[in-house]
Formats: structure tokens, sequence, C-alpha cells
């Protein structure tokens, strides 16, 4: 035998407790748990407000930084865009194949020279620009006087155009491409660059490559500084690989900050806020550190801590008279309990309207109704009985016309009337079918055989004016449906239908398993109708409908569609029982 599990300290003691004293203790330590998560959720949504907050403010402040980045590159990029409608710039780069080197001839220079100080005496940010043919020639403008003997010793005997980003250029199909340093393999490294490829406006050809080299200041000068007072704020701009391009703030914590931005999961320690450049796509953020963010915090901890005091000793207060109210009915039923226990059957105590004074009220007219509901089970009991009785006499009348009908067929096989014979062997089959041994439910395989025999039946009758046709899946013939699912709608076929047609008509009964659904339709061929009102209030049709709805559920019925002259068709969607 299964011993009981021992109870533990703490639960000897709880059941050794007054009702009253454990409704108290219940109420006070869910008013504390309550008080605890409801302190926990406030401070929780205060940081998350004044993280919100620190990226409302800031979001705007670097749209702000993000659009002056965006003017100072654009009158950048748009002095190089009109150097494509310069003629002479123009034919100085398609002509480069009438020459061989690396450089272009000594007055093609001259020109260029004056094209790139267009630029460079116009923006204070430019390092430096570069200019390349399709045939390999450079040319090199360098504002800040570094690195200029080092790039043309360098491409003398190397091509510029076998380096990797004139294929990002090609394929950024002259927009411009802009890159964390300098892409030239040497010359100057500071700042950052964007590269174009050059398209001839009036006739779409490429004309070269065109290179132009920032200061990094470019970046800084852009920031625009707000009024948010975070002495732990430092702003960063990335590329589109994450990879760091300029950072301003507190330099020592650069790395630190850089692996908490790639490593999100990992970062306990700051708050990031970044918006898209228009122009280079690469991101501007700002961080600022949680720590400094939740000492705004400290006063709304400190007020929830009072509010937390107070709730308890409220709660305390509450509980002690709660509890003492709800024992008192507690023990008026516990002492009525006790006097039925005694052997008490008619009980007079009178009980409140508080829910345990419910219950004592039920308690009462249970024990003052018992009597009354033993005789009332010996009644049912007797009711039951008679009903079986009456179940077994109403399957004595099937019985009977069963064999009356195979007399009334012998009788017709003596007298050899065969069609006689034949219709009343059919009937037998159909009532047999049709009253399915009172059970609710019917193959498809019998509904059919039964449909079958009753067309038998009415072909004699109308001298084989009607055709039909079975094509019925064989993996739902063994499927159950509802009785007398088939017959109102061949009844309609052919009385309204096919008998008002001149010569033979046809009925199609069709049937499959669309998922968890069987889907049957009848369709004839016969003279159609144009009000579907007759077919949808018929007796036998409504009752149908009402026996599908009933046992399947409403979204299953019935579909009628007719056309004058055309015939009708019906479409009976059931699930798969």
């Amino acid at each position: 035998m299964e011993k009981k599990k021992q109870a533990s300290g703490i639960q000897k003691a709880w059941r050794q407790l007054s009702i009253q004293n454990q409704i108290f203790l219940s109420m006070f330590l869910i008013t504390l748990l309550g008080v605890g998560v409801l302190m926990n959720i406030v401070y929780k949504a205060s940081v998350d407000a004044i993280e919100q907050n620190y990226r409302a403010s800031y979001q705007s402040t670097l749209k702000n930084s993000s659009r002056v980045l965006d003017m100072n590159l654009k009158n950048i990029v748009d002095v190089g865009r009109s150097f494509l409608n310069d003629k002479s710039f123009q034919q100085i780069l398609e002509n480069g194949n009438k020459y061989g080197g690396s450089k272009f001839s000594s007055g093609d220079r001259t020109k260029l020279r004056k094209v790139a100080n267009e630029m460079a005496s116009q923006q204070v940010w430019v390092n430096y620009i570069v200019f390349t043919d399709l045939y390999g020639h450079v040319y090199q403008l360098n504002n800040i006087n570094q690195g200029t003997y080092d790039f043309y010793m360098y491409y003398a005997d190397k091509d510029i155009l076998k380096e990797d980003w004139v294929k990002v250029a090609n394929e950024a199909k002259g927009r411009e491409v802009f890159f964390k340093d300098s892409i030239l393999a040497v010359g100057s490294k500071a700042g950052f660059c964007y590269a174009k490829y050059m398209i001839n406006p009036s006739d779409g050809e490429g004309m070269g490559y065109m290179v132009v080299g920032l200061s990094q200041k470019l970046l800084g000068k852009s920031f625009v500084m707000g009024n948010e007072g975070f002495n732990s704020s430092n702003f960063m701009v990335l590329d589109e690989d994450g990879e760091l391009i300029y950072f301003v703030g507190n330099e020592e914590r650069e790395t630190a900050i850089m692996e908490a931005f790639s490593n999100p999961e990992k970062n306990s320690l700051y708050l990031f806020s970044s918006v898209t450049n228009y122009t280079t796509e690469w991101s501007i953020v700002n961080v600022v550190e949680k720590n400094e963010l939740s000492e705004e915090s400290k006063g709304i901890r400190l007020i929830s801590f009072w509010v937390a005091g107070c709730v308890l000793v409220v709660g305390f207060i509450m509980a002690r008279i709660i509890s003492r109210t709800i024992s008192q009915p507690l023990k008026q039923l516990e002492n009525t309990i006790a006097q039925v226990g005694e052997g008490e059957r008619h009980i007079t105590e009178e009980f409140d309207y508080s829910e345990v004074g419910r219950i004592g009220q039920k308690f009462k007219e249970m024990v003052n109704t018992n009597l009354e509901l033993s005789e009332h089970l010996m009644a049912v009991k007797l009711n039951e009985r008679e009903a079986e009785l009456l179940l077994l006499q109403s399957q004595i009348n099937p019985h009977f016309l069963y064999n009356t009908l195979d007399s009334l067929y012998f009788v017709a096989i003596m007298h050899g009337d065969d069609q006689m014979a034949e219709m009343v062997e059919a009937l037998s089959d159909n009532f047999k079918l049709a009253l399915n041994n009172g059970n609710k439910y019917i193959k498809v395989a019998d509904s059919v055989k039964w449909m079958q025999g009753y067309m038998k039946l009415q072909n004699m009758r109308y001298n084989n004016r009607f055709e039909l046709f079975v094509d019925i899946s064989r993996e739902i013939l063994q499927r159950e449906t509802i009785t007398f699912i088939f017959q109102p709608f061949i009844e309609n076929a052919m009385y309204h239908g096919l008998e008002p047609k001149i010569g033979k008509g046809k009925i199609s009964l069709r049937g499959w398993q669309e998922q968890n659904n069987m889907i049957f339709t009848i369709e004839d061929d016969g003279v159609g109708i144009d009000d579907m009102s007759r077919l949808e209030n018929g007796y036998g049709v409504r009752n149908v409908i009402e026996r599908i709805k009933l046992n399947y559920g409403e979204k299953y019925g019935v579909i009628f569609e007719s056309s004058p002259g055309k015939g009708t068709k019906v479409t009976i969607v059931v699930p798969v029982k």
C-alpha cells in the first residue's frame, strides 16, 4: 500500500491556523507580492520612459547632424558632377587612346589641374582629387601636399583600373560610392573618400573615374550638439559593415563602446541611438552610459518605496478587517454542518447574502429537499424503464413491414408477376436502408444504394424516363453522413426538373473529399428554375439543411445553382465523419 506523503513543517503549521488567520496571512502576502511586482513595474517603466526620452531627443539631434552632413557633401558632389558637362574635360578623357604610359599629356594635365582646382578651391574639406580615364592614365591634385610623388611613382607601372574600388564604382553606375578611408594603393591615407564612375551625359558612355579624398573634420563639423546634457555622451560614424569611421567623445572607452555596439546581446552598459545618412548610407550613432540615465530614476524609486510602505500598512489593516468579515459566516456554516452530522434533517438557520452565506443557504436547501430528490430519482428510473419498453415495441413495426413485403414478393413470384416482384423487392430494400435500424448516421455507400433503388422504383413508374449517373470517390464510400441527405434533392430533380421535360432526363451524383470535408453534387439536365426560394423552402430540403447545421455546424450546408432551360445543381458540404 502506497504511503501518504508526509506534510512539511510549514504545511502543518499552516493547517493549525484558524481560517481567519489563514485568510489574513494570504491577503497580506498577496498584497506584499503585488506591491513588490508593482514597484518593479513602475521602476522598469520609469527607466524605459527615460530611455525613450533619450532616444527621442537624440534622434532629433542625429537627424539634424545627418542633414548637415548631407548638405556639406552635396556641395562637394554637385561640383564633381558639374565636371561631366565640361566639353574640354570630356575630350581629355576620351582622347586617352592617343598616347601610352600612365600619365596624361602635359597639356591635358594643365587642363585637369584647372578643373580640379574648381573643387579644391571652393571646398576646404577636399584633401585630394584623382582623375583616371578608361585607359589607365592618372592625374592627382593634392590639396595637403602629401603623397603626390609616391602616387605617380607607384602608378607609373601599375594599372589603377585593376584595383577593387573600380569594380564597386562600376556597379554603382555613376552614383557616388563612399569609403571609410583612402582607397588608393599609395598616397594620402588621411580622411575618407568617395569614388565615381564618370558617364558622359550626352551619349551615356563611360569616360573614366574620379576619386575625391575628404577630411574627417568634415564629419566632426557636421555634428549638431543638443542640450541633453549627458556627460557620457559620445558620437560615432559607422559604415554599412559596422566599421568605425569617426569617433567623438571619450576615446579611452572607444574599444569598449564598439564591442558593445557589435554585440548587443551582451551589452548592459550603453544605450545607443542612430540614424542612417542619406548620401553615404553610413550610420550616425550616439551612445550614453545606462548608469547616467538610471540616476534620473532614483527619485522615482524613492517615491515608490514610500508609496509601497503606505500600501502595506493599509493592506495589513484591510486584511485583518476582511478576514474577520469572511470568517464569521464560515463559522456559522460550520455549526450548521455539525448539526446535520448529529442527525438534524430540517435546518432553520438564516444566512446573510455574502458568498459564504449563499453557500450556507444552498446547503440548507439541499438538506431540506434531499428526501424529495430521492423520490424524484425513483420516478425517473421508472420512466426510463417505461421508455425502454416503448422502444422495444417501436422496433416491432419495421419488422412487421419487412415480413409483409417479403410475403408480397413471394406471392408475386408464385403468380409469375416478375415486375410486381421486382417492385416489392426494391421497395423492401429501400425501406431497410431508409430506416437504417434507427441509426442517425448512414454510410455513403448505403445512401447511394438507397438512391439507386429509389430511382429503380421511379423508372418502373415513369417507363425508364430517368437515367442515373453515379461518380463517388472510393475513399468516402465507407464514410458516414446523416440519413436522407440525398432524397429531397433527388425528388426535386425528378418532379420539378425532369418530369416537365420532354424525353429522357439525366441525374448525376458526384462525391469527393477535399481536406476534411466531403462534397456532393446532384445535377440534372431538366427545365431549371428561376425562383430559388421554391427549392429552399420545401419541407424535405429545409429539413436536410437544418439537420446538417444541427449535426455539423453553421459553416456546413447546401448551395443551389439553377438556370431556366439548363438544369439545376445542388452542392452539399459536410465534414468527414
